[in-house]
């Protein structure tokens, strides 16, 4: 006996004796079986196919001609294959025949022909139907150049597509918008031209592909390489998930050699802001063998000045767009005015922020610039230090020498609406107001129904609009111990957490919402843009309010565009103003896609900076202690220099009571009285 390897040992298996099945595959299995493979693997089997059938029939068809059809005396091969060729291309050929052979011979060709050709037009219209459905797919590569590519199908893309059409058409741009969802692109069509036609388009060209910004193949078949700017949006996931895949999209598109657009990332949470700071600004340029390989690339453009473009140094932008829209729904509560003149200057049908470089201006003080455009508001400059960053200074010191590369920062119409003026406007006499105060921060209770993630710097926002002695109270279903960090602290105001549902009767009665101010009502973002929620839960404030005597609190809430004009009038009875989130991103996005540097002013200027918007009383810039005076603006523009502010709206009651962003006439003398409003851009204390 020999030792059992225990690694060696086997397992028999006992079954029952049992008829195997007959599993000999006949002639006709292995020919399908062939012709299966043969489909698969090539091609260009249909095609071959049909030609072999062809050359077949015409080979079997003129050999049968040869033999019995022709007598001995004429026979000719090579012209009886020529014959069967004909009977098999027309089927009415064989009806000239004479003998009865022939006509033996000649029919059962044709009859093969009629086969062969209705084969040959069912693979034609196959081949065509696929071409077309290719095309319908959108699977062709996109032609466009210096174009917007939207990365992403969320509900700002449309807005965001609207916006983009209307800057083309008020900067008389001809600018193509690309857009690469995840969607079916007849989904992504059919939305389209139903919530924006072509007549709003106002002659933009659209167009969609559907893929993943994952797919170097997706991001090619819609020329990434010779868009002009790339927008990824953020998709319609939890905010850690949404922003994991934006930073990958970002990654990916900063690491290709050939795309050299500027690259805008929509970010669902502000911390996540500052993770992208390390790609944030002018990225470096490739080396040189690396831009001749992209030049020389099939997806690089033919356009000398778009290889001009191509060259130059692209920048990154992540934006929490969210974050900005809470900024702009808390300054409609606090300053109403504020949000009318931001409006203007987000959308793309009146002012605007615009950058501009002027060689002319080149070692002038930026004092001068003040008044030096009549018909533009300059507040501010794009200087370039010298490592090659950039920064946005909004009302810098005066003394500031405009250098070469510093671009001017104004408000104005278009680009083409304003200019340098020959003479510098020279203000008169302008009084001491040193001892005028400024409009006090009022003390405000506030109330927000809701909560984000990224609350804490809304919060700070309220904190740097009201004075001491002001208290903010929280509502919602978080649990205190969920919400802020426990070294969380305002500077004016107090902050009070309540843990209940918004949406329960019981629980807003047992608040104080009668001693509320101004109240803020935020959209659930775990429950998407559920209006019955927000619209509900303000006119449970509202109906209390009234019961318990208060009827000048200010409620403004999140709700979407409302395309039911009926329902918006009764949301209306209890609501002050409405504030539709992804309206408000999809534009401050465009601004971003037509100017990447315009995101660090908006940064600025709407928010708790020491540049942000602040709402003056015109009073305060009057000459002693009169209520009235008629002033130009320019005059009224000099007394603000004096304070270290610059104006860029006003409310005036000789003018309507309606703002004006911009004055167009700055010379015309208004006579300024007690309850006129100023929009101010205040300088920032070094």
């Amino acid at each position: 006996m020999y030792d059992t390897d225990p690694c060696e040992e086997q397992i028999v298996i006992t079954t029952a004796p049992v008829q195997a099945p007959n599993q000999i595959a006949t002639l006709k299995d292995k020919a399908m079986y062939a012709l299966d493979y043969f489909f698969a693997t090539k091609p260009a089997g249909k095609a071959i196919m049909l030609i072999a059938i062809c050359a077949l029939m015409t080979a079997l068809g003129g050999f049968l001609y040869f033999q019995f059809a022709i007598p001995q005396t004429s026979k000719d091969l090579p012209e009886s294959f020529w014959t069967a060729w004909t009977f098999i291309a027309d089927s009415g050929a064989h009806a000239s025949e004479d003998t009865f052979r022939k006509r033996l011979v000649a029919v059962p060709i044709s009859i093969g022909g009629m086969f062969f050709f209705a084969l040959l037009v069912g693979l034609m219209t196959d081949a065509v139907a696929s071409k077309v459905d290719q095309l319908s797919k959108g699977e062709s590569r996109v032609l466009e150049e210096n174009h917007t590519l939207i990365i992403g199908w969320t509900k700002k893309t449309i807005p965001l597509v609207k916006e983009l059409a209307i800057a083309n058409k008020t900067r008389g741009n001809k600018r193509s918008i690309v857009i690469l969802g995840d969607a079916p692109k007849e989904e992504m069509d059919g939305d389209l031209k139903q919530n924006l036609p072509l007549p709003d388009r106002f002659g933009t060209k659209v167009v969609t592909r559907s893929g993943s910004a994952a797919s170097i193949d997706d991001l090619k078949l819609c020329s990434a390489s010779l868009a002009r700017t790339i927008v990824v949006l953020s998709p319609a996931l939890s905010p850690l998930k949404a922003d994991a895949i934006v930073i990958q999209t970002c990654i990916l598109l900063a690491n290709s050699p050939e795309i050299r657009a500027d690259i805008i990332a929509e970010l669902a949470e502000l911390d996540h802001v500052s993770e992208l700071q390390g790609i944030i600004g002018t990225l470096l340029p490739f080396g040189q063998s690396k831009m001749l390989k992209a030049s020389t690339s099939p997806y690089m453009s033919s356009n000398c000045h778009l290889k001009v473009w191509l060259r130059r140094r692209r920048k990154m932008v992540p934006v929490a767009t969210g974050d900005m829209a809470l900024r702009i729904m808390v300054k409609r509560a606090l300053e109403p005015g504020t949000v009318e003149v931001l409006k203007e200057l987000l959308q793309f049908e009146g002012c605007e922020f615009r950058l501009k470089y002027w060689p002319e201006l080149v070692g002038r003080k930026f004092s001068e610039m003040i008044f030096l455009f009549p018909d533009a508001i300059p507040c501010g400059l794009r200087k370039t230090l010298p490592s090659g960053q950039s920064c946005t200074l909004v009302n810098p010191p005066p003394e500031t020498v405009i250098e070469e590369g510093d671009r001017l920062l104004v408000i104005s119409e278009n680009d083409e609406s304003y200019k340098p003026a020959a003479t510098l406007y020279v203000p008169p006499h302008v009084p001491s107001l040193t001892t005028k105060a400024s409009h006090k921060k009022p003390s405000l209770n506030v109330l927000i129904v809701g909560w984000r993630n990224d609350l804490d710097d809304v919060l700070r926002l309220i904190d740097s609009s009201v004075s001491r002695g002001s208290q903010v109270t929280v509502l919602s279903i978080v649990k205190p111990q969920e919400l802020l960090e426990d070294d969380f602290k305002l500077k004016h105001a107090s902050i009070r957490h309540i843990y209940g549902d918004p949406l329960s009767l019981k629980v807003l009665k047992e608040l104080p919402v009668e001693a509320f101010d101004k109240v803020i009502i935020l959209m659930d973002e775990d429950k998407g843009p559920d209006l019955n929620n927000t619209a509900v839960t303000a006119m449970f404030i509202r109906h209390i309010q009234i019961e318990r005597g208060r009827k000048d609190s200010t409620i403004v809430a999140e709700l979407p565009t409302l395309e039911d004009t009926a329902l918006q009038e009764v949301h209306g009875a209890w609501l002050d103003d409405t504030v539709d989130p992804d309206y408000l991103q999809a534009m401050v996005l465009a601004n971003l896609a037509e100017d990447v540097d315009v995101g660090s002013v908006l940064d600025k200027v709407v928010g708790d900076s020491q540049n942000t918007m602040v709402l003056q009383q015109v009073t305060s810039y009057l000459q002693g202690d009169v209520e009235s005076e008629k002033l130009t603006f320019w005059e009224l523009q000099a007394r603000a220099v004096q304070k270290g502010e610059i104006i860029v709206a006003h409310k005036c009651a000789a003018n309507g009571n309606q703002w004006v962003t911009n004055p167009p006439n700055k010379s015309e003398k208004l006579a300024w009285v007690a309850g006129d409003e100023l929009l101010v851009l205040p300088r920032a204390s070094s």
